[in-house]
């Protein structure tokens, strides 16, 4: 799986993207590699920005042109971002909402001091459930146009309020749109149950503002159990690729983190073996400063650990646009990260009621059929209309 450390481009991207690191040293490393080659890498794990800031904040070599007009162009985008980001966050705020920003969103705005180093395609915010219509009026009456880009899905908002979460678009500078999506639940996956899944106005009460902002921040064991199941409903290969990896090394290297209060939270989610290789990976790649004793708890058994690895050698971390898996492979997949054969099952048939709401069917005798449904909808075979 990490064959791909013998290849001098991945590990200089890798060794330039971490968050602690003797960059000087590569220096003379980067005076013979083909920076044209080094960039196409970059590109397609979207670490161009990322790899371009590092250059040139300890002025390793002289930026080509190309990878400086496209630094300059991401830069402006995503300052955008971050700056509209924080104006809602103002709004919210006088409207009596604190409103947490999620993922890349959060470490942009609390973590990282150049937005281009922190590529994102959106933003992804967290209010409380009794906020959250209140939230979307808000957003619609400052410029935000209610759409979901996915063309399943349809702008019902009381189908996505069950749901979870809408999103949004408001126009750019430049014309290109800038998506925004509203959620109450911030950690939700295919790996984690229902009645597992955290309380979002406990998330909220212990966030904090970024510095001279009203922009929410989760706290550090809250955020990177978030990120950590993020990365795993990405399948840890696919698209963004290897940039997935970079928030866990982050989070890490930025913040202090409660270990013992973050194991103690991944399992009380029932999704211990989803983050123990969420962790693993970066450990590995970054030399992520993990601890022993928690890896060891968080991990699987020795024939679970083994099968994971297995299949994400085969399908491997470069070239994350590729199809990675076959539908077995992925249903097979998606099974082994369970903690559980209890936690699948009722992953699969959620007790309390919620397969009926999520469905809003009537009659008792289409449960099966429903569940059928929601198995296809976990691994994505079939498309869920809103």
């Amino acid at each position: 799986m990490f064959n791909i450390l013998k290849d001098e481009y991945v590990r200089t991207m890798l060794s330039l993207a971490k968050e602690s690191g003797k960059y000087e040293d590569i220096k003379p490393v980067l005076s013979r590699l083909d920076m044209k080659k080094l960039f196409n890498l970059a590109v397609q794990h979207e670490m161009d920005g990322v790899i371009a800031s590092k250059i040139q904040k300890y002025n390793l070599c002289d930026l080509p042109d190309y990878w400086e007009e496209k630094y300059l162009k991401e830069k402006a985008r995503l300052t955008f971002l971050k700056n509209k980001a924080s104006d809602i966050c103002s709004i919210m705020d006088k409207n009596g909402i604190k409103m947490v920003v999620l993922k890349n969103g959060g470490i942009m705005s609390d973590m990282i001091d150049d937005p281009a180093a922190c590529p994102m395609e959106d933003i992804d915010s967290l209010v409380k459930k009794e906020d959250f219509k209140k939230a979307h009026k808000i957003l619609i009456n400052n410029g935000f146009v209610f759409k979901f880009r996915s063309e399943f899905e349809f702008e019902n908002l009381e189908d996505a309020y069950r749901d979870g979460s809408t999103e949004y678009y408001i126009e750019m500078p430049d014309g290109d749109k800038m998506w925004f999506e509203l959620a109450w639940r911030a950690i939700a996956g295919r790996w984690i149950r229902f009645d597992k899944e955290p309380d979002t106005s406990e998330l909220i009460k212990n966030a904090y503002y970024a510095d001279n902002t009203k922009i929410g921040i989760l706290s550090p064991e809250d955020n990177l159990l978030q990120v950590c199941i993020h990365t795993a409903k990405h399948s840890y290969v696919r698209a963004p690729g290897l940039r997935l990896h970079m928030d866990v090394d982050r989070i890490v290297n930025h913040k202090e983190i409660n270990w013992d209060l973050f194991v103690k939270k991944a399992c009380d989610a029932h999704v211990t073996v989803a983050v123990y290789f969420s962790l693993m990976i970066p450990h590995m790649l970054f030399n992520t400063a993990i601890p022993e004793n928690v890896l060891t708890q968080l991990r699987p058994k020795k024939i679970k650990e083994k099968r994971i690895y297995t299949v994400l050698s085969s399908v491997g971390l470069l070239h994350p646009e590729k199809r990675k898996f076959s539908k077995l492979q992925f249903l097979r997949f998606q099974i082994s990260l369970y903690d559980s054969f209890g936690d699948m099952l009722t992953v699969l048939y959620p007790k309390n009621g919620y397969l009926h709401e999520l469905y809003q069917y009537k009659c008792l005798l289409l449960t099966p059929y429903y569940i059928l449904l929601r198995g296809l909808d976990l691994i994505g075979v079939r498309k869920k209309k809103k």
